[in-house]
């Protein structure tokens, strides 16, 4: 499912992306609140089987099939935003650490421009 439409992860800041994280990956999230809705789901979908008079009054088809639509969406939408905010912020990371792990090694003198052979230390005697 392509979620971008309505929620696009690499709009939101870094500090935002933490956040998002922060409560998908949380205990919360995974051992309370993804289990509920998973037997949310599975509740209505057992109550969807029963053809009885009774239950169609009390829950219409209708409403068990929207709500079980609804948990999917929302369950594969969670999935979607916790792979989403790794590879943003492993992308974000990756750029910036190269930037920083350059100018760092430059800093400390262990980088140096690249201007063809330096003269000096050249010895063509040395050559392979």
């Amino acid at each position: 499912m392509n979620f971008k439409h309505i929620f696009d992860v690499g709009q939101l800041e870094d500090e935002q992306i933490g956040h998002l994280q922060f409560v998908l990956n949380s205990p919360s999230y995974v051992d309370v609140f993804k289990p509920h809705l998973q037997q949310m789901r599975n509740s209505m979908n057992i109550r969807l089987l029963d053809p009885s008079e009774t239950r169609k009054n009390e829950y219409p088809d209708d409403f068990l099939r929207g709500g079980i639509v609804i948990i999917d969406g929302l369950l594969a939408l969670f999935e979607r935003l916790i792979h989403e905010t790794d590879m943003e912020r492993i992308a974000r990371s990756q750029i910036t650490n190269v930037d920083a792990l350059y100018e760092q090694k430059r800093q400390m003198g262990l980088v140096r421009p690249v201007t063809g052979i330096v003269e000096e230390t050249y010895d063509p005697a040395e050559d392979y």
